[in-house]
């Protein structure tokens, strides 16, 4: 009897565990909708849609976004959270299901912009006050660290905010008497921003209300982050670049492009060289996708052989990215996510291009186990601290890349190292603070861990001096009866051609001489 009781015990321990893990699992994997009323072009509100899916996708949420006239009845089910996002607020959120389905929604709610319902506002437990014709200053709490924004026709704000309520940074007025607002607002399960900019203090506040919101907060050292680097750089400054930070004992990393052939030329073997000064002066490489072009549907595997002749001819050369920089939309995109960017752990999400290339695109982004969010550290010029500025790279709420576009001119390295010395960030070191990460190439992998890299699961090192390429294994295409079809087409369209210009070329002389024949006298 005694046994059988144990018996049932543990079943019910395990049924219990099973389920508890069931949910725990789910809980982890945060499935969020965000939702839009127009892009809005013409003020640049697709870039503001770019920079929230950055920022959900950096916290790890998997985000699908969804302009709000393409919403159906029902769609909410399926999401733990939904972000509301007004670009052009004349146009107004017009779909009945939608605003039914987010009334009656149970997950985290997040309204970005203007057009405030009143339920909304109740939600939040606040009173909603519009501004009109103001220019602010975004303050932190202590009043120590403020940036002005730019002037702006409406706002609406709130006050009243009900005890318990998390606020991230302040809206202060210049005009007399001084007003003072909170920024982001978090209560309970339900967030608001009056305003969303893609870069600057704003965004800083902006990442802070999001992560508390879905629960994601932390503090994170910004990674100075060189960017536009390819093969046709100066090298030589990019050699002085990496000299001057690690001489200020500043950790770093450069976003490159690469080549998928020609690697045996002498100008790969110098662009491959100044990268592994790179790595060995304190920076790490993160692996720039291509430029997408031409591509369609059925563009798969040639992606894929082109990504992995990448990791694989740097590999030979001691180059061992860290992970894989692209913008946001080739998250968007199922070939793109599928054969470009699954192949490794860490993704650094820069700002997308002016002309976006799809291939196959669906809006539904996946998650990746790292992620920086890239931002242009130019931004933050104009934020006036004085001496606390360097303690702005505390106050980071997700890992966060600050970028510098590769200097083109010594006249340009300089500014950047003045510019460097003006932030006075206490930077990010990936040898002590990036997780482990893996990038694989054909039958390659490359990862890195705690300052080391690895190569096919063993360690390695990198020399400074012009080494032999290793013998990896190559990208064979893919051989198929198209390909042999197309291969013989061309060889007898070469022969034809070729027969075609020698009978042509006998055709002219015959006929010249026909021709001066008729003026030459007979006799």
């Amino acid at each position: 009897m005694r046994s059988l009781r144990k018996i049932i015990m543990l079943l019910v321990v395990l049924v219990a565990g099973t389920l508890l893990g069931g949910r725990v699992a789910q809980a982890q994997t945060t499935r969020v909708l965000l939702v839009y009323d127009s892009q809005n072009v013409a003020n640049n509100g697709e870039r503001k849609v770019a920079a929230m899916q950055r920022i959900l996708t950096s916290l790890k949420l998997t985000v699908k976004t969804q302009a709000a006239a393409d919403y159906q009845a029902g769609t909410l089910r399926a999401y733990q959270g939904v972000v509301t996002m007004i670009n052009w607020p004349q146009v107004g959120l017009e779909n009945a299901a939608f605003l039914r389905d987010r009334s009656q929604f149970n997950g985290v709610q997040l309204h970005v912009g203007a057009n405030l319902t009143s339920a909304e506002a109740r939600h939040l437990g606040a009173t909603p006050v519009k501004l009109y014709h103001q220019q602010l200053i975004l303050q932190n709490r202590q009043k120590t660290v403020q940036q002005l924004l730019p002037f702006s026709d409406t706002m609406t704000v709130l006050r009243d905010l009900p005890t318990g309520t998390r606020v991230a940074g302040y809206l202060q007025s210049q005009g007399q008497p001084k007003q003072r607002y909170p920024y982001g607002s978090v209560t309970g399960k339900f967030g608001y921003l009056p305003y969303f900019k893609t870069d600057g203090y704003s965004l800083m506040m902006a990442t802070q209300t999001i992560a508390q919101l879905f629960g994601r907060q932390g503090h994170y050292q910004p990674l100075l982050t060189i960017t536009k680097v390819t093969p046709y750089s100066n090298l030589a400054l990019l050699d002085q670049l990496s000299r001057y930070l690690a001489h200020q004992g500043i950790p770093f990393a450069v976003s490159t492009t690469t080549v998928g052939e020609n690697g045996h030329f002498k100008a790969f073997k110098r662009f491959a060289k100044t990268l592994r000064l790179v790595e060995n002066r304190g920076g790490v490489i993160f692996l720039k996708t291509p430029v997408a072009g031409g591509v369609t549907a059925k563009s798969g595997q040639t992606l894929n052989q082109l990504m992995d002749s990448y990791v694989i001819q740097l590999a030979q050369n001691q180059v061992y990215p860290v992970g894989i920089s692209t913008s946001i939309f080739w998250n968007q995109d199922r070939l793109y996510r599928q054969y470009g960017l699954k192949r490794t752990n860490q993704i650094l999400w820069l700002p997308n291009p002016a002309e976006l290339n799809y291939a196959a695109q669906d809006n539904q982004g996946a998650r990746f186990d790292h992620n920086l969010y890239g931002v242009a550290a130019s931004s933050f010029a104009t934020v006036q601290s004085g001496p606390a500025l360097g303690k702005l790279g505390l106050d980071f709420a997700l890992p966060t890349a600050l970028t510098f576009t590769m200097p083109n001119s010594s006249r340009s390295l300089a500014n950047f190292k003045r510019r460097v010395q003006q932030l006075n960030y206490e930077w990010a070191d990936p040898a002590q603070q990036m997780a482990a990460t893996h990038l694989t190439g054909g039958s390659t992998t490359v990862a890195y861990r705690h300052g080391n890299y690895f190569l096919n699961g063993m360690a390695t090192t990198v020399t400074n001096q012009t080494i032999e390429t290793a013998k990896l294994d190559a990208i064979k295409p893919a051989e198929n009866w198209m390909n042999r079809f197309f291969s013989i087409q061309g060889n007898f369209l070469l022969i034809f051609f070729a027969v075609t210009v020698v009978i042509f070329a006998a055709f002219i002389l015959l006929g010249r001489r026909i021709y001066l024949n008729k003026f030459k006298r007979h006799k």
